[in-house]
């Protein structure tokens, strides 16, 4: 039987035994070779093959043919031989560690256990009987800076719903109260319980958002204290790429012998540079090493990207917050505005905020300091949108006289899990101490099989995944977790194989989709006659107009100060389809309602999207769907700035697979570890845990980036409420390296207790 520490390899592979194809041979640790990044398996093998004896070769053979029984199972991983290297520490990350460990002792003296003062008589709600004592010691603690540590699962939701309501009763106006949010779906539900449990309608009354939206909502208001167009236009992500592509293309650089970095990159660059407040030689000295010599264009790029959104009235994600900082900085009689708009300020996933994001609360709150921030930095885990896990871990050091409390009572998952969980975070250098504890004392084990390929891994993963269906767990109540996109492929064509149904978070999200985002662009010019984007979009779908005919057209619009003028195009062929667009244009601004303005627009469209798209059929219920949400809306600029900021939710893009009859039960959930961040499910399953998948091999050189994978790995065994079950391969091969280690997560020595099993074939 083979150990866990053991690497397995198919010798088949090696040219020098090919007559033993499809051999397996178990070869301790102590004997293998380290296979470098620039090596190929053959070259691996061969090494290996010189350092195993003529009588190893033959016992393996046989035994390869023995009947070696069912997996064996034991209770521990055993102690392993597994070698990993470590992040080197500078003095500047040795600082840093200093510095957390002595705010980690802070934590430790300013903790509250219970409430600092007794509840007020008279309330609808019984704050004491419905929380736990840390739950209600955050809940009361209403005065000056606040920072709740919300373990996984601990009821952070419902401490905020009930702090909220305690605002509320006890005298603070719902217009006072702000909440930030990451997504408007968290503020809305969060509004509408606190609506349910008081049974009033004062909740409506609160200010609750992105901070984009929020953002949005100050720029449009005080437009003209900002010295600003109030009726601008906000670009996504796509349509910021676009331009850049466009002012590629424009000056040359897309012409160059070399191949120059494509726009999704740039954008990627440039959002990085505003969102930590660097310079972009900063962040590609830190980030883009790939791309330091072509700083000079990339410098000259974004400069003319700052300035043609400017001169076209266009902000995109990025320019909303910075727009807001910097009236903030500058300008007194917009910051004296805004801090005197609210009393209390709470923030939401605190451990996702970037620095521009932390700048802005903290501007809101410095006048009356009453600033509740929540999160975990434990589940910190979107660095590379900006995220920054400092911001959470330096608050008590940002406001010195906060109070903390720690939500450590996890309502989710049974107490072998959480042990499993916490022994994961004992090992981490970065973050606050912390220890999940839950009622529920009996529970399942989690299980660690190692498999032979990657293809036994899927099979495992769906056998066990029939197995809790026959005990009468529903497939939605279970989920396939994973670090990368491709370590899902072989479980996909196995759930294929057997026609179980799934459902793959991702794909092409609602609003990126061509004829959705046609006709927004229809109607954003019907508010901005400046957007160049719009234009741009709009004008290439009418037959005839091709980049130079586009570009004086806009150059017309915005001569005639944003009116769309024929100018001399009037003989053109596609003179009446211009026309024909002008009209519409002009129609729709004078339509009663917003769903009654896009139905004139996407009369306009269909026929086009006839013309350009094969599938026309199957896309125009898209934009049934783009009227539906319209419906709701009384005006199109909220309309448009809500779909930019906070798109439709998830259900418009998932692609599933056919369910086996209309009465079979919703499908098994296949997503990347972030994008199941705040889910939960009965049972989850981790596939490809081999260190150099999970942690990424690219995080191994940076202890910061080792301590994020470590918390990936964290939030995907903490959506498990029931079942956790872990596996690998022994080996897998990527373009430039192979992996066959275990993940340190998972290794023997870090003292996990675990089921641990292995297959044969």
């Amino acid at each position: 039987m083979l150990k866990s520490e053991d690497v397995w390899f198919y010798i088949g592979i090696s040219e020098n035994i090919t007559k033993w194809n499809y051999f397996k041979k178990s070869i301790p640790y102590s004997q293998t070779v380290n296979i470098g990044y620039n090596e190929n398996l053959q070259g691996g093998i061969s090494a290996i093959m010189e350092r195993i004896s003529r009588d190893d070769l033959i016992r393996s053979f046989l035994n390869f043919y023995a009947d070696t029984g069912p997996p064996e199972k034991t209770q521990a991983v055993q102690t392993s031989q597994n070698f990993y290297l470590e992040p080197e520490i500078d003095s500047n990350m040795q600082a840093r560690l200093a510095r957390f460990e002595k705010l980690r002792q802070e934590v430790e003296r300013r903790h509250l256990l219970e409430p600092v003062a007794d509840l007020k008589p008279g309330l609808k709600l019984d704050y004491a009987h419905e929380l736990n004592a840390r739950q209600l010691a955050a809940v009361t603690t209403t005065s000056g800076p606040l920072l709740i540590l919300a373990g996984a699962g601990s009821g952070k939701t419902r401490t905020l719903v009930y702090r909220l309501n305690y605002l509320l009763e006890t005298g603070t106006p719902p217009e006072r109260i702000l909440l930030l949010t990451f997504t408007r779906k968290a503020s809305a539900e969060m509004l509408q319980r606190s609506r349910g449990l008081l049974q009033s309608e004062r909740a409506e009354k609160v200010m609750g958002g992105t901070f984009h939206s929020f953002a949005s909502h100050l720029l449009r208001r005080y437009a003209k204290l900002l010295n600003l167009d109030p009726h601008f236009s906000i670009i996504d992500t796509v349509d910021a790429e676009d331009i850049i592509d466009l002012i590629r293309q424009e000056l040359k650089f897309d012409k160059q012998s070399r191949a120059f970095p494509k726009k999704s990159r740039i954008q990627e660059l440039i959002s990085r540079s505003r969102n930590c407040q660097m310079t972009i030689a900063e962040v590609v000295a830190r980030d883009f090493k790939g791309l330091e010599t072509y700083l000079e264009e990339l410098e000259t790029l974004e400069s003319v990207f700052q300035e043609y959104k400017r001169r076209h009235f266009l902000l995109d994600y990025d320019d909303l917050l910075d727009q807001v900082n910097l009236g903030l900085r500058e300008n007194p009689a917009f910051k004296r505005s805004v801090q005197n708009l609210f009393d209390h300020i709470m923030v939401d996933e605190y451990q996702d905020t970037n620095k521009v994001q932390k700048e802005l609360a903290d501007h809101l709150a410095e006048k009356h300091r009453n600033l509740m921030v929540v999160g975990d930095d434990a589940q910190s885990i979107y660095a590379f949108r900006g995220a920054e896990l400092e911001n959470i871990l330096l608050f008590p050091e940002s406001w010195p006289d906060c109070k903390i409390v720690r939500l450590e009572q996890n309502y989710r998952s049974s107490q072998p899990l959480l042990d499993f969980s916490n022994a994961l975070l004992k090992q981490a250098r970065l973050g606050y101490p912390k220890h999940l504890f839950s009622e529920r004392k009996q529970g399942i084990t989690p299980e660690v099989c190692k498999h032979f390929s990657t293809e036994d891994e899927a099979i495992w993963v769906v056998d066990q995944i029939l197995a809790l269906r026959e005990q009468g767990l529903e497939l939605s109540e279970m989920a396939v977790l994973y670090r990368s996109g491709f370590h899902s492929n072989y479980i996909q064509a196995e759930l294929l194989r057997r026609s179980i149904p799934y459902v793959v978070y991702g794909g092409i999200r609602f609003t990126e989709r061509r004829h959705v985002k046609d006709l927004v662009a229809l109607a954003r010019l019907l508010l901005n006659g400046f957007d160049a984007v719009a234009w741009h979009r709009i004008l290439k779908l009418i037959p005839g107009v091709g980049q130079v005919t586009a570009r004086k057209i806009i150059e017309s619009v915005r001569t005639h100060q944003g009116q769309f003028v024929l100018n001399g195009l009037g003989k053109k062929k596609f003179a009446p389809d211009l026309q024909t667009l002008y009209t519409t244009l002009e129609a729709a601004r004078q339509a009663p309602s917003v769903v009654a303005q896009l139905e004139c627009l996407q009369s306009y469209y269909a026929p086009l999207l006839r013309e350009v798209e094969s599938d026309w059929s199957q896309r125009l219920p898209d934009l049934e769907i783009l009227l539906q949400l319209a419906r709701k809306y009384k005006k199109l600029e909220t309309f448009l700035s809500d779909f930019a900021l906070d798109p439709p939710s998830q259900k418009y893009q998932d692609g599933t697979t056919p369910l086996i009859d209309e009465r079979e039960e919703k499908p098994v959930v296949l997503s990347t570890i972030h994008s199941a961040k705040g889910l939960e499910w009965s049972a989850v399953f981790i596939p490809h845990l081999l260190d150099g998948l999970l942690p990424s091999a690219r995080s191994l050189k940076r202890l910061d980036e080792l301590e994020e994978e470590r918390r990936l790995f964290y939030v995907a065994c903490t959506r498990a409420r029931e079942y956790l079950f872990l596996s690998y391969p022994a080996w897998h091969q990527s373009y430039d390296a192979v992996f066959t280690q275990v993940s340190r997560f998972l290794d023997g020595h870090q003292g996990l207790t675990h089921a641990f099993s292995e297959t044969q074939v």
